[in-house]
């Protein structure tokens, strides 16, 4: 039985550059009546220390003797959590003051509702704003279009206790996409939803697993659309029919272990766009230089296309360009004064 309103559930793995930041952030929350469960994923930095000098009766800190991943964290923390509520937070991020108050709110209001996320802002490695991401608000629209893909922030979600009680928790076996697997299950036995407030900042790093595994997460993505495809038609999905050894081997012949250049070369340089159309130059570059290495012809193909077909992005890496070379003949001239 619930003894808390909400655990907020955290998982962390040698997260000591933005950690203190995100824990900050949910202890300074405007709503107060949750547990903070962080799990510390045999953390090999400073991790450890980071969370041992709080002194907050609501931190309860999970040590993991070794690191086990991040879904095996989660679902680690899920058999412990007290609340009525889970509120996810990743460990790079930060919660907006009133983003607890307003789930509980919406949550309280609608209990037809399983699931809820918000807007959110998308930030770079120093915290500067990159992107304003306004998500799908309605139940019947977001579960249309979850059958295309995620339409929920992970770290920004809310969802009642009793989905993972009724439904599952999250499958290991999709680990790439454990989130958007779990949001399809509970869209289809609850309504679900998206507040339309900023009150929550995802942080793009780009040595992240979202930016270095990229062509990984799509293929487990469309695999997830087929499972949820599968339950609809049939009650279940083949993952839900099979013993765990048979599931394992067919992930096995489904998708290889690795990454192709190619493939790694066009997941660089999608984030590289991503971070080229919030301005920030200097790790879009790193990203462009990182695709170059990884494939250099696939890299030059991708930007052809990109010049050709979308003429906003060709007028700005111009500008880009221009200002750059500018800015390098300034200092030129300045050197030899």
């Amino acid at each position: 039985m619930a003894t808390t309103k909400v655990t907020v559930l955290m998982s962390v793995y040698n997260g000591e550059k933005y950690l203190k930041e995100a824990i900050d952030s949910i202890l300074n929350q405007t709503f107060n009546d949750f547990e903070f469960l962080v799990v510390n994923d045999g953390s090999t930095d400073k991790t450890e220390d980071i969370l041992q000098a709080y002194d907050d009766l609501r931190i309860k800190i999970i040590n993991n003797g070794k690191n086990i991943g991040l879904t095996k964290s989660l679902n680690k923390g899920l058999k412990l959590a007290k609340g009525e509520y889970i509120a996810r937070m990743d460990a790079d991020d930060i919660s907006m003051p009133g983003r607890l108050e307003r789930e509980v709110e919406f949550l309280d209001k609608n209990p037809a509702v399983g699931l809820v996320g918000t807007y959110y802002l998308m930030i770079n490695r120093k915290g500067n704003v990159l992107h304003t991401m306004k998500c799908l608000t309605e139940s019947v629209e977001l579960k249309e279009k979850l059958l295309r893909n995620n339409q929920f922030c992970h770290g920004s979600v809310m969802f009642r206790a009793e989905c993972i009680k009724n439904l599952g928790s999250y499958r290991e076996e999709l680990g790439p996409v454990e989130d958007y697997d779990l949001w399809l299950r509970i869209s289809e036995n609850y309504e679900v939803a998206n507040i339309f407030e900023f009150l929550y900042k995802w942080r793009l790093d780009i040595n992240s697993i979202s930016v270095t595994k990229k062509s990984i997460q799509d293929k487990y993505t469309l695999l997830a659309i087929e499972l949820a495809k599968e339950r609809r038609q049939f009650g279940k999905d083949r993952f839900q029919s099979l013993a765990r050894e048979k599931t394992d081997k067919l992930l096995d012949d489904l998708f290889p272990k690795t990454q192709s250049r190619k493939e790694i070369a066009k997941s660089y340089y999608f984030w590289c766009r991503t971070l080229f159309s919030g301005k920030d130059y200097q790790d879009a570059l790193k990203l462009l230089l990182k695709s170059f290495i990884s494939d250099p012809m696939a890299l030059w193909i991708l930007i052809l296309r990109d010049m050709i077909l979308l003429p906003k992005y060709r007028i700005r890496l111009l500008s880009f360009v221009k200002l750059h070379l500018a800015s390098k003949d300034t200092d030129k001239r300045e050197s030899e004064a």
